[in-house]
């Protein structure tokens, strides 16, 4: 009786058959996809409002309620061991002054509050490429919070704390115990306007005279203002082995300013201190808030 021939079965195809050069590149792509952000800050899902000591609180930041973000590392290293060893081989080899990855914060702004949102955060490294912040604007555009009698703007001093506690305390900005690394960013790059402003209305004078000029020129301003603020703000020394360059991108033009090396003067200081613009000074929280 002669045997019936068995046709093997095709073989499994998956992620872990291909080579490790191939599986790199696919964990890179996958570690360097942004999300898409918030829609408005009316859809931006459970937040808290606040930064400072309680005595000093204004409620200006909106916070995650979660406020320990997530990694995209953290789905790939979910699966199993061998891709949780290759994605931390990945991290560890772009956490370089050479290379470096790519972060994304978007910030929406409407009169003088922030909502902050990652949307692209690849994993616990200490090495930046590009740090984008993406300003969108969600009122009237008539930017008083961005200019007012002398001083810095009343936008600018939830984004300087933003700023601390991203350098201090690490990408969830508030403080939940020491943070051991030190973050470094290659470019901070702010974007302004990338494509029409989200929920742009004109100006009511702008609207009776017509006058698309006169929004554009509140928008210049607006730019200009965020520009001299981040410019001052470097040349305090706070941004000092942090940050090489700062750039501010309108979709019509880019500014480059490189980071000094050290301080350029002691007014400047001065003047960010004379508003309480403190750097550097921990964040707390009260428990409940937290939990």
């Amino acid at each position: 009786m002669s045997s019936v021939p068995v046709t093997p079965a095709p073989p499994q195809h998956n992620l872990l058959t291909l080579p490790l050069e191939i599986r790199d590149e696919i964990y890179f792509a996958v570690l360097q996809s942004p999300s898409e952000p918030p829609p408005s800050p009316e859809n931006v899902g459970p937040r808290f409002a606040g930064y400072g000591s309680e005595s000093e609180r204004q409620k200006c930041v909106f916070y995650p309620t979660n406020i320990y973000p997530r990694y995209a590392c953290q789905s790939l290293q979910g699966c199993n061991r061998q891709m949780n060893s290759e994605v931390r081989q990945v991290l560890a080899r772009y956490d370089t002054s050479e290379r470096g990855m790519d972060f994304k914060l978007d910030l929406m702004i409407q009169d003088c509050r922030i909502w902050p949102t990652w949307t692209l955060l690849p994993g616990p490294i200490t090495h930046i490429r590009n740090l984008e912040i993406e300003m969108r604007m969600f009122d009237d555009c008539r930017g008083s919070q961005f200019g007012g009698d002398g001083g810095p703007g009343a936008i600018f001093r939830p984004l300087f704390h933003l700023l601390s506690g991203l350098f201090h305390h690490g990408p969830q900005f508030v403080y939940k115990g020491p943070f051991e690394r030190e973050l470094h960013v290659d470019t901070m790059v702010f974007t302004i306007w990338r494509d029409e402003m989200p929920g742009e209305k004109f100006h009511e004078d702008a609207m009776e005279a017509r006058s698309l000029p006169s929004v554009l020129s509140m928008r210049r301003r607006i730019v200009q203002s965020v520009w001299l603020k981040m410019r001052m703000i470097a040349s305090r020394g706070i941004f000092l082995g942090r940050v090489s360059t700062l750039k501010l991108n309108t979709g019509e033009d880019v500014k480059e300013f490189r980071i000094p090396d050290k301080k350029l003067a002691q007014e400047t200081v001065d003047y960010w201190d004379a508003y309480g613009y403190h750097w550097g000074v921990e964040i707390s929280f009260d428990d409940d808030i937290l939990a």
